[in-house]
């Protein structure tokens, strides 16, 4: 579950980014996050990661405080995230298997649950068999669906 509570980020220069925003998703909801240049898009994923601390307010990843989460534990925290990101970040000298599967090797997965679980992924986004495929052989869209297995692979 994520819940933001009365979350504010003020930047050094003054810059409000984020005030007094809260909100809550449940476990395992697929979530889009839109809005114009400069709404805070980034500044949310960011805090939801670690990346960046609250000014004021609370950030709630899977039941703990990430506000005031030591920064050695962040890391295990951002493998139960998952992010697809707009210009899809794919590693291009990489097959698509390795791409899915590049946050269960990080977590230190069997081969075999890798194999099950990247295999599902794919079939989920309608990539079913193209785990030997480059990306630079996939349309755009194509792509995208390979970042959206990545993300969703370790559920």
């Amino acid at each position: 579950m994520l819940v933001f509570d009365h979350v504010s980020k003020r930047y050094p220069n003054g810059y409000d980014a984020l005030s007094d925003v809260s909100f809550t998703v449940e476990a395992g909801a697929f979530v889009f996050l839109t809005g114009p240049s400069g709404a805070g898009k980034s500044t949310l994923l960011k805090m939801i990661n670690g990346v960046e601390r609250s000014s004021r307010g609370q950030v709630h990843v899977a039941g703990q405080n990430i506000s005031r989460l030591p920064a050695r534990k962040i890391p295990g925290l951002r493998q139960g995230i998952g992010v697809v990101f707009q210009n899809h970040q794919l590693l291009f000298d990489r097959r698509v298997y390795d791409n899915v599967a590049l946050p269960l090797f990080i977590a230190g997965m069997k081969p075999a649950e890798i194999g099950r679980r990247v295999r599902a992924a794919l079939s989920k986004v309608g990539l079913t068999g193209r785990e030997g495929d480059w990306p630079e052989t996939l349309s755009g869209g194509e792509q995208q669906r390979v970042g959206i297995a990545r993300a969703v692979v370790h559920r």
